[in-house]
């Protein structure tokens, strides 16, 4: 048998083998319509969710619709023929490698940061107990200042630094709306040194892939600042109050960017 041939009777097999279009378990299991993944079911032409769906196994595990309908160029909200992607590279869509990670939000539930390329975005490891925390008011205060000139704060619990953040994502999550009003997303608890490093912090910290901002968190609340581009743009110092003039200038310049 020649290799074209030996090649075209596998894919053969392989696509006979794969899972029916528009199966009704699949939309059983994941406790939606069938119409939430396809434009046109007796067809199988799918919408993003289906596209992603198809492309991650038949599993909507870390599934972000937020983010997803962002890339595809549609609105979450859409299903059907509407959540047909306007992008024609969707779903192999290229996002910037700092914005490339989903992390758990405060409530567990998966955030794709590539939904914030576009903002500038300032991401912070906080923490409850520490000398620093007042500063999640000044925090606050920026991000309701500057949020609909495309802001948004990104807060990362850690409890790397004498473990001043000991509680659990319902404690913290409580102790920031209570005390500091906050309103900005906030995330589960990583880690931003050591083995257990999460892979955002890995990236941000590596000179490989940071050359210019690069280095060791030095402590709670310290700041990366990325444009709406996904460059990392500055970083400022654990104890530096994110309202000093200095860091309100350089993010002003990073929303007056295009």
């Amino acid at each position: 048998m020649h290799p074209w041939l030996r090649t075209y009777v596998w894919l053969a097999v392989l696509l006979l083998s794969t899972p029916a279009l528009a199966r009704p378990d699949y939309a059983k299991k994941e406790k939606v319509d069938c119409g939430y993944c396809h434009v046109n079911i007796a067809a199988g032409y799918f919408t993003y969710r289906g596209l992603y769906y198809r492309l991650h196994r038949y599993s909507f595990a870390n599934f972000d619709n937020v983010a997803e309908a962002r890339l595809a160029g549609v609105k979450p909200d859409f299903v059907g023929n509407d959540a047909a992607p306007t992008n024609p590279d969707y779903p192999n869509v290229k996002v910037a490698p700092v914005l490339n990670f989903t992390m758990k939000d405060i409530l567990g539930n998966p955030v794709k940061l590539s939904r914030y390329e576009g903002s500038v975005v300032l991401v912070v490891n906080v923490a409850s107990k520490c000398g620093n925390t007042p500063q999640y008011k000044s925090l606050e205060t920026l991000y309701e200042k500057y949020k609909d000139k495309g802001l948004v704060v990104l807060g990362f619990p850690c409890n790397d630094f004498g473990a001043q953040e000991p509680g659990t994502e319902k404690e913290i999550k409580e102790f920031c709306e209570a005390t500091y009003k906050v309103a900005f997303p906030m995330f589960s608890k990583v880690a931003v040194k050591g083995d257990a490093t999460a892979p955002l912090y890995k990236f941000l910290t590596d000179k490989a892939t940071n050359p210019k901002f690069s280095g060791p968190i030095e402590w709670n609340f310290a700041k990366f600042i990325i444009g709406r581009h996904g460059e990392i743009l500055g970083r400022v110092k654990a104890g530096t109050d994110p309202l000093t003039p200095a860091v309100v200038a350089e993010i002003e310049k990073a929303l007056a960017a295009k």
